[in-house]
């Protein structure tokens, strides 16, 4: 057998945790090391003298002298700009901790690879990885991460080749249908991790002579998670112990130690329906009970948050009941969420499938789609009955954002975004639009693209307050000829399949064409 020249992975870069797994055949293979039990924690330590990855920087976490030289939940700061973490004479960004904990997360997949599943690698074997995010995250998010792995080289001097970025909840679907024989069937993804909540509305098609798998609607909350019911339980427990010390001032690192402490009591409130807790801190003990009835009630406006989500999605399908409810993410196994969901959908069957690892997996078979039809990032082709030779499709995405650009409207004296590409839209898609110069000889026109979170319809005008600047184009024209005013532009926006923005901005001026493209990968 020829040593293997590339490993196609899926990466689940997680809040709390991350897992790698790869397709062999018809088989997901877990690409974790033994000794990290199931997943690796999201954790990155240095102190200066040493670093730390995984299980070793959770004990050090563990241990209030070390606890400050660990970074956690790093996905939700991806907006914090400078220095996070200060380690002796390094320096790190959000973006460096994220590349630490994957180098890290990568380098012990080829380890497991090798060893476990005794792959034999070429020197000079390439990493190809789908990395999935959440649907909510922004154009700017999704690059800082795709930068952040794309800036790995491996011990052999090969970087690591991000192919896609993949939504979350798309991943699970594609796990869970992938493990089952195909048919005619609608799901919907609720998945809860630890950081982020995400929903999305799939269909799988039995029908050969359509593309197998479609996403019909999603929707998000990327500050929804798993972190927000421990700081429920936190700020519950820091009142329990400042009613008896009212005069012991807390520090940051005490406030992580109750943080800590309630992700416990969270956890054991899963499987039992009490739980006896202690804290101690600087000699002073407090201890009591917590149920989880009383749990659950402090928590429930976050379980609302997710619930209305969910609602917002089923109605844009004009409430058409799905076939299952897919449970997936780590937080989802809370007995609340399985009975609440129940509950918001009695007549649908509601059902749990690997909350750890689905996103992951699902990532990996992706990434095995893709390695089948390397010319393209999306899968190619029309349909999965496509002419022989033509890359096989086998999925259909939609828009996470809406985009448009800014324009200034005479009527009412401001700047409006235009929308052209809606959010929700089938993948790829393109649309264009027209504007004037505006004064003689207006040798340059700028124009700003906007991503933008809400339904807006096509052309419809949008405030700029509601949109994300994501990238700007200058179309310069010749001075050799007279600019007329009004001369007309025609502006065209393009998201592929791997939702990467490309704009297209075009005069014909005096029968001389002036055009300027910019493509935008995830800025």
């Amino acid at each position: 057998m020829e040593p293997k020249k590339t490993l196609s992975i899926g990466i689940d870069f997680g809040t709390t945790f991350s897992f790698c797994s790869y397709l062999e055949g018809d088989e997901i293979r877990s690409l974790i090391p033994v000794t990290e039990t199931y997943a690796i924690p999201s954790l990155f330590f240095d102190d200066g003298k040493q670093k730390a990855f995984g299980r070793i920087a959770a004990r050090k976490l563990e241990n209030s002298r070390t606890a400050g030289s660990v970074v956690t939940s790093v996905k939700r700061r991806l907006n914090e700009k400078g220095i996070i973490l200060e380690a002796g004479e390094r320096r790190y960004t959000v973006k460096d901790v994220i590349a630490e904990i994957i180098r890290h997360l990568v380098q012990d997949a080829v380890k497991v690879a090798r060893e476990n599943y005794q792959i034999d690698f070429a020197e000079d074997f390439r990493i190809e990885a789908v990395c999935t995010v959440p649907v909510g995250f922004s154009e700017p998010q999704k690059n800082l991460i795709q930068e952040a792995i794309s800036s790995i080289v491996m011990p052999n001097g090969q970087p690591i080749t991000v192919r896609t970025m993949f939504p979350e909840p798309v991943a699970a679907a594609v796990e869970y249908f992938g493990a089952r024989n195909k048919k005619d069937e609608d799901i919907l993804v609720f998945d809860l991790g630890g950081g982020t909540f995400d929903a999305a509305w799939v269909r799988s098609n039995e029908d050969p002579a359509k593309i197998p798998y479609e996403v019909i609607d999603q929707e998000g909350d990327p500050a929804l998670g798993g972190d927000d019911w421990d700081e429920a339980v936190a700020k519950w427990l820091i009142e329990q112990y400042q009613a008896e010390y009212p005069d012991d001032t807390l520090t940051p690192q005490n406030e992580a130690y109750f943080r800590r402490e309630a992700r416990s009591i969270k956890e054991e409130l899963s499987e039992t329906d009490i739980c006896y807790w202690s804290v101690e801190l600087r000699g002073n003990v407090v201890e009591g009970e917590l149920t989880r009835a009383q749990f659950e009630e402090m928590t429930k406006p976050l379980m609302d948050r997710a619930v209305e989500k969910m609602l917002a999605l089923t109605k844009r399908r004009k409430n058409k009941a799905p076939d299952h409810i897919i449970l997936t993410g780590g937080s989802s196994i809370m007995p609340m969420v399985l009975r609440t969901i129940a509950e918001q959908f009695p007549d649908v069957d509601v059902r749990s499938i690997n909350p750890a690892h689905a996103i992951a997996n699902g990532a990996a078979r992706y990434a095995d789609w893709l390695q089948q039809a390397p010319e393209t990032a999306s899968g190619g082709g029309e349909a999965s009955g496509d002419a022989p030779g033509k890359p096989k499709k086998h999925i259909k995405l939609i828009s996470s954002h809406a985009y448009g650009i800014r324009y200034f409207y005479d009527a009412i004296g401001e700047f409006r975004i235009c929308i052209l590409i809606p959010r929700g839209v089938q993948l790829p898609c393109s649309a264009e639009t027209f504007s004037y110069t505006r004064r003689l000889n207006q040798y340059e026109s700028v124009f700003t693209v906007f991503e933008l979170d809400s339904y807006a319809d096509k052309d419809e005008l949008v405030p700029e307050s509601e949109g994300r600047e994501i990238m700007s184009i200058s179309l310069n024209r010749s001075q050799e000829h007279e600019i007329p005013v009004h001369t007309e532009t025609i502006e065209t926006l393009t998201l592929s399949e791997a939702e990467l923005l490309s704009m297209r901005a075009v005069d014909h001026i005096n029968g001389v064409t002036v055009e300027d493209t910019v493509s935008i990968k995830r800025k």
